[in-house]
Parts: C-alpha cells; structure tokens; sequence
C-alpha cells in the first residue's frame, strides 16, 4: 500500500476552480458549492484549490452536526481569526456580529451581519484577494449559510471567492442558490491509475470487482480492503468497506428511514439485480416481522431509492447505480439482519433455475459448520451452468462451512482448480495453498487434479513444472495423468532438454473434448511445430482449440493457447490475425498472472516489432519479456528473446550484433542455449556470421541446419540449408544452390522466402547479371512491401537501385515514407488526444519510448510540440491542414 499524492481524473475541476481564481486576480468575485458522495473527492479538490491560492488570505469553516442547530456557530469559526478587525466595522455592524456571536436572547438583525461580512470581505479584498473555504456545508447552521449567501451576491465586483463542499444535493440544502459543480465518480482510466499507485498491479479479474464496487469514488479506491477474499476473482455477494470507508458514509445511513435502509440491504445481498426476487423477499421479510417494509412503507422506501437515484428500476432488473452506498449499509448491518435477508432471498428462490442462488443464500446465513448444507453446495458447483469462477465460489463456501476439515480441504482444492479453470490465477494460488496446509500435498494434488503443477507450467521454472506434473501423475485419475505427463513434456522443452524436441504426431487431428486441459497437452508449443516446419496443418487445430476454450470460459488455458495461436499465425503470414490475438493474449495474460504466457506476448511483439524496423519497441518488449523469464530459468522464452534481438539487429544491417546475440543459442552453459531455437534461427546465424567474416563459424552452423534439413525433411529447413550452402561458396555452384532453396520451399510468401530472394538477387548483381538479379530483387521488394518489413523494404530497394532497373517506389511505403510504421501509429494516437501512457498501453510499448516516438516525428515534420499533431491530414501525405 503506498501514500497517494496529488488529484487523479480532476483536470476539468481544476480548471473550473482555477478559473475563479483567477477571476479574483482580476478583481471579480464568485462562489460555487462542490457536491457529491461521500469520499468523492471534495475536500480534496478544496485542498488543492488552496494549494494554489498562494497569494490570497484563506479563512475557513467546517459544519459540525454538534453545532448544526447553533446560530452563527460556522461563522463564529471562519471570523474568529478576524477578531481584531471586527472592531473597525460600523458600530450596528459590530455590535449585531457580538450579538450574535454572543448568543443573547435578542433577536438578531440579518441584515446587518451580512452587511457586516461585506464590509470586512471588502476591506480584506482591498489588501489581497480572499478565498473562504467551507466544508461540510449540508452541516453549517442555517444562519450563517443565509448570511454568506447574502454576502457573496454583494461581493461579485471584489476579488472574494467562496467554496463550499457537501455531501447530497445542494438543492435539498440552504445553499441550493448557489452555482453548483457535481464531484462524480471519476472515469475508469483515471480509477485505474489510482488503484495502481495505491495498492500496486492486481490482477484483471480483482481490478474488475475494486471498480466495480468502488464506482469512481476515490476514497473507496484507497481504503477498501481490496486484498481481502471478498474482492477476488471468484467472490461474489457484498464486501466489507473497511473503518474509514465505513466512517465516511455511518451520518448518511443513519439518516435513512428503516424501510429504505433494508430495501438496500436486500438489494445489495441478491447482488444480480433480479427484480422479481428483490419484490418477493421484501414481501417475505414484511409477513415475517419485517412491518416496516410493509405497504405504504415499502411503497416509499422504493420511491425515495430511485428519485434519490440509488437505484434504477426497469425492464424486470433492479441496479444499483450507487453501489457503495448499498454495500455500505449491507456492512453496517448486524448479523442477524444480514441473515435474515438472506433467508428472505432463499425463501423466494424456488424454481429449478433458482437452485443455485438458494443454496449460496441458504449458506451465507450459516455461521455454524453445516456438512449437509456444504454437499448441497457441492453437488450445485458440480452442475453449474454459471462458469468455472461460480462453481469455485460455491465450493470455497461450502468448504467454509464444513465440518471435517479433511472434506474442508479437498473441497478448497476443488475450489482452486476451478478458479484456475476460470482465469483466477491468484485465487486459485490462495486456495490451494490452504488445502495444502489442512490435507497436504497428495491429498491436495488429488482433490485438485494436480493444480500445482498446472500453476508453475504457466507461471513458474519450466524444469520444477516438469517435475510436479509427473509426480502429481502418479497419483490422480488415468485421464488426468495422461493430461499431466504431456503437459511435463511441454515442460521438459521449455526447460531446453535436447530429448524434448520429437516430432509432434497427430496434432492437427486432435479431438480436445471437453475439458481445457486437453486442449494444450494435445497440442505441440508452437515454435517446436515451426520446427518440424508443419505451421501450415497448425493453423486449423490451434484456431480450433483456442475458440473453444474461449468459449468454454477456460480463461488460463486460452490464454496459454493465445500466444501459440499468434506465432502459428504469424508464420502462416497473417500478420493482421497475428497481431489480433497477440492483442487479446495481452489482456488475458495481464489479468490471470502468468508471468510466462506474458513472456512470450512480449517475445511475440518484439519479433513484428523488428520485422517493422521499430526497434525501440524491440528493445523494450525483449527487456520486458526477460524480466519475466529469467528469474523463472524459462530457457525458451530466454532464447526466443535473443533470436529475436539477432534478427532484429541483422535486419538493421548489423551483423556483429546479431552474430553476438544469436551464437548464445547454441552456446553450452548460456541462459540462451536451447536446441529448437538454436535450429530455427541458424539461418541467421550463417547470414551475420557470413557478413562479418567468420566464415568457419557460419560452416559450423551450417552443419546444425543441414542436419536438421536431414532429420525432419522439413521444406523450410532444406531451404534454410541450401540458402546457408549457396552463402558459404565462393564459386558459381551458388547459383545452383539458390535455386534449390527457392524450388524446395513450398510457401512462397513468407519472409524466409523474400529474405532468400534477396540475398541471390545481391549474389547475382556482384555476378553482373543485372536483369536477373532486378527481377530476384523485385519479387523480394513486392513481399517485403506485403509485410511492412520496413528494414527488408530500405534493404531490397537499394540491392535494386544499384542494378539500374529499379521501379520507382510507391508513396508511403518505400524507405522515403517521413515516419516509420510505428511512428505514424504513435502520431495518429497522440492527434486523438490520447496521452503517452495512454498510447503505450495501446500499442505494448512504454511512455518513454513513445516520447522517443514522437520527438522524432516532431523534428521530421517541423512541428513545435503536440498540439500541432491535430493539423496533420494522416490519410492525405501528411499534408498539415490548418482550419482558420
């Protein structure tokens, strides 16, 4: 938990209170009242107000409900500090202010004390400008609010501003004359941000349930207890607000009537907004003692919740629109009236449709242990038809209130196999955790179809994953051990085992059924099938898998599928379906915890990153993505990041770079080493070796590809191989060898294929066959153009220049466009309005690297700063376009 500085989302506040200031600099004076819920954020903003007020003379007032009834006591407050000025008022004026102050039975004149307050204000003005601060205003005596309203309709032409704040609706209020300004909930991006600095990175699905309960209300985004059980993934039902929160809204709720305060409660208990139940178990709780809620009563408590705007009642569903507030009177409740309205919701819930809110109401008004209530619950997780999350919530509650802490136990690990089931990594974690410290390791990796395992495969060390997954094999069910033993064997290549790389069989005819493990352990890692060059018959199975997994609601597993998914893709050449489901393997890998799945999106997106010729975007992606596998020994994502570093540096013409980078894949004792990606990338390897010289070097790996070429007689290895052959001769068997690598590959679109055709166009431009190598060049330069391989693009387009056939380059997508890809895309963003953080969480990047992004573009189009950015006709040449 960290200490929050400064405002979140209160720019346009800012400025409307920044504004009157300045309004009294320039001798106008005005007045506002800020409203809204309690915790909105109103004294803050008047903080911040005289925060900048450095150069006016500040008094203030608070109300107090002690002194709510007193005359004049708020006004006794803010002028006391003034005592000594009283006494150069006009003698009637002096004299009505000691009246008044003094409390004498007289009657005191109101004229006179505001004539009094304009008097003084006037004066004061007269040296500096005054600002008068007044909180909590809905509890400042009714005097001094007339008297102060009597004043500032008097002072508009003296540099006298007035601020007051209330919780409600000013117009309810003595000060309803008065400009108002709502203090709203704040917006979700702004709400984000403020949970992040507050409690640091939650996860999505705990976010989701902060926000939701908080609705904007700042206070409550830094004071809920949002580490708490009650605010993770699988929780359901209302939350504890926690002592501050609570604090904050106790006067509001003490002030409603009965009937309203158990309207509320109900509805915050049913939680899904199901009008008919609410109606139905408020007419339970009027027949079972409940006489509040009766007739004329409830009829009130339902108009008073919605003209109030607590509630919105429409269409057969009953929200809640101030959550909170209903959340803070279901925690102010007692226990037996927080039972009693929930038997009230049990009562009603009859239909079969119904069984299994009955059965969770049945248990939330259990305290004591109650076993056959638990296997009720049970045996309703098991037939759930609301996802994996609701049946982990039915059995986390049921293990609550069991009993035998055994069952207690085996039920948690049901729960936590579920919740990882739905996505909730985090929840999963906790729970099983505590079955381990009730029934142990074996009992737990029983009842938990060997979750811990699961676990460490998508977050944790590859070998340690291996390990628990075959020892959890031993001991559950044939079906599940089957699972486990290949999901060890997924495990055992990410860990870099030379024995782990057998040609996967039957993939791309694989029936997943219905349970998500299957879905991944019948499917190979995806780099190992580029390996065996079969990303063609990938295509359909690992499309196939992933949208049932998506929608089976298998969030972990879809969300390992995701990544997967995006490099068969990309190697298949879509890079626009590519870059889609990289898009949403982000989003579910950044809400479900794994750190592992995340590595590999940032692998992913440094990889088209490089191929676009954007390598700040590389360089952060591949820091990012190492951050994460590195303390895991996760030795193929490790490697993935420096074959992509290497092919992002020999794409930009840097061959010693990527030489160093690339050699660490085959280097024994290096993080980096492991034997699928020290195959794949020894292509590169040759080039940059080639490139700057080291030619026994490149033969050695030539020999790696060569070999492979032999063993999997794969077409892009046999390729690779004859491309690496035709590098390494020195004579005119090159040619032949060209060839060959172009004729044996059967897709002809990819980039190997264009990067191939490349290199026999430079070979046969320095063989002084210009006409041949301009057409080599050309087809080069059409698919690289197809890619938006920007660095492949410079490259082909100068081999072609210098043959003397080159055709003149399209506009804006040849090496003379003005921005890079990734520049324009930044640049379209920052036009919008967006800000850098805003852009970067857009396009994977961080601020910092689209500040780079944009300074950059600045210079290239001659532009003085980011405002200029909405001039800009992005669809016309990048003409700037000025509207007069």
């Amino acid at each position: 938990m960290r200490e929050i500085e400064g405002l979140y989302g209160r720019e346009q506040e800012q400025v409307q209170l920044g504004r009157m200031l300045a309004m009294a600099r320039s001798g106008r004076g005005s007045a506002i009242v800020l409203h809204g819920e309690p915790g909105a954020g109103k004294s803050a903003l008047l903080r911040d107000t005289i925060a900048k007020a450095t150069d006016f003379r500040v008094h203030g007032c608070e109300g107090d409900p002690a002194e709510s009834e007193l005359n004049f006591a708020a006004l006794h407050e803010l002028l006391l500090p003034l005592a000594d000025r009283l006494t150069a008022l006009p003698a009637p004026q002096a004299e009505a202010l000691a009246q008044a102050f003094e409390s004498r039975s007289d009657p005191v004149d109101g004229f006179l004390i505001g004539a009094a307050l304009v008097t003084l204000f006037s004066a004061l003005a007269g040296e500096q400008p005054v600002l008068l601060v007044v909180g909590d205003a809905h509890l400042v005596d009714a005097a001094t609010t007339r008297a102060l309203q009597f004043a500032m309709r008097r002072l508009i032409t003296s540099p006298v501003v007035l601020l007051c704040a209330l919780s409600g609706d000013p117009a309810r209020t003595g000060w309803d004359r008065l400009p108002a300004l709502p203090i709203g909930g704040l917006s979700d991006a702004a709400a984000r941000r403020l949970l992040e600095q507050r409690w640091g990175v939650l996860g999505a699905l705990r976010t989701a349930r902060v926000l939701r309960v908080a609705g904007g209300n700042p206070l409550a985004l830094r004071e809920l207890p949002v580490q708490a059980e009650e605010f993770a993934g699988i929780a359901a039902g209302p939350v504890t607000l926690g002592p501050r929160l609570a604090a904050a809204y106790q006067d509001r709720i003490a002030a409603l009537p009965d009937a309203v305060r158990t309207l509320l409660r109900l509805v915050a208990a049913e939680d899904r907004g199901v009008l008919r139940v609410v109606l139905a178990a408020a007419a339970t709780l009027w027949h079972t003692g409940g006489a509040h809620l009766g007739g004329a009563h409830l009829v009130s408590a339902w108009e008073q919740v919605e003209s109030a705007g607590v509630l919105v009642v429409g269409d057969g569903r009953v929200d809640m629109r101030n959550r909170l507030l209903c959340m803070a009177v279901y925690d102010a409740a007692t226990p037996a009236q927080r039972r009693s309205v929930h038997l009230a919701l049990a009562a009603v819930l009859t239909g079969p449709e119904d069984l299994d809110q009955r059965a969770w109401h049945q248990a939330a008004a259990t305290d004591p242990a109650d076993e056959q209530l638990a296997a009720t619950l049970t045996a309703r997780a098991e037939r759930t038809r609301d996802g994996s999350l609701a049946a982990a919530a039915m059995l986390r509650r049921a293990a609550a209130i069991t009993p035998d802490p055994v069952d207690a136990g085996a039920r948690m690990a049901a729960a936590a196999r579920l919740a990882w089931a739905g996505g909730d990594i985090e929840s999963a974690r906790r729970l099983l955790d505590r079955a381990v410290e009730r029934i142990g390791t074996e009992r737990a990796a029983v009842a938990g179809g060997g979750l811990a395992g699961l676990l460490e495969f998508v977050a944790g060390e590859p070998e340690r994953a291996n390990a628990m997954l075959l020892h959890d094999a031993d001991v559950v069910d044939v079906r599940t051990a089957g699972e486990l033993r290949a999901l060890a064997a997924q495990a055992r290549w990410a860990a870099g085992h030379e024995d782990a790389v057998s040609m996967p069989m039957h993939f791309d005819t694989a029936d997943f059924g219905p349970g998500p493990a299957l879905s991944i352990c019948q499917l190979p890692p995806a780099p190992l099938v580029l390996l065996w060059g079969l990303a063609d018959r990938a295509l359909e199975p690992f499309t196939r898998a992933t949208t049932q997994l998506r929608d089976a609601g298998a969030r972990a597993a879809a969300v390992f599928m995701l990544p997967q998914l995006a490099i068969v893709q990309f190697a298949n050449g879509r890079l626009p379906a590519a870059e889609a489901t990289l898009a949403d393997a982000f989003e579910l890998a950044r809400s479900v915890g794994t750190d592992n799945v995340l590595a590999h999106c940032w692998n992913l997106n440094a990889k088209i990153a490089a191929l676009r010729g954007d390598s700040d975007i590389v360089g952060d992606s591949i820091e990012r993505a190492l951050a994460l596998a590195r303390p895991h020994r996760a030795h193929a994502l490790i490697a993935s990041s420096y074959w992509h570093l290497g092919f992002d540096a020999l794409s930009n013409g840097d061959p010693e770079t990527a030489y160093l980078r690339l050699r660490a894949l085959a280097q024994p004792g290096h993080d980096a080493r492991h034997p699928t990606y020290a195959r794949l990338a020894a292509p590169d390897m040759v080039e940059a070796a080639c490139r700057i010289g080291r030619v026994g070097e490149a033969a050695e790996y030539y020999e790696t590809i060569r070999a492979w070429a032999m063993r999997s007689r794969a077409d892009w290895a046999m390729a690779a191989a004859y491309t690496c052959r035709a590098l390494l001769s020195e004579d005119e068997r090159a040619d032949h060898y060209f060839r060959r690598a172009l004729a044996v590959r059967r897709t002809r679109h990819d980039l190997n294929h264009a990067r191939t055709r490349l290199l026999y166009g430079k070979w046969l431009r320095r063989a002084r066959r210009r006409g041949d190598a301009a057409e080599q060049l050309r087809t080069a330069l059409e698919s690289f153009e197809r890619m938006g391989a920007v660095p492949w693009i410079v490259s082909a387009q100068q081999e072609l220049d210098l043959t003397g056939r080159a055709p003149t380059p399209a506009l804006g997508t040849g090496p003379g466009s003005v921005l890079t890809a990734q520049e324009l895309r930044v640049a379209r963003l920052a036009a919008q309005g967006l800000t850098n953080r805003e852009i970067g969480v857009e396009l994977f990047v961080s601020p910092r690297t689209v500040g780079h992004h944009l300074s950059r573009t600045f210079g290239k189009l001659g532009l003085g700063g980011r405002a200029e950015l909405a001039d800009i006709d992005f669809d016309n040449g990048l003409r700037i376009s000025r509207q007069h």
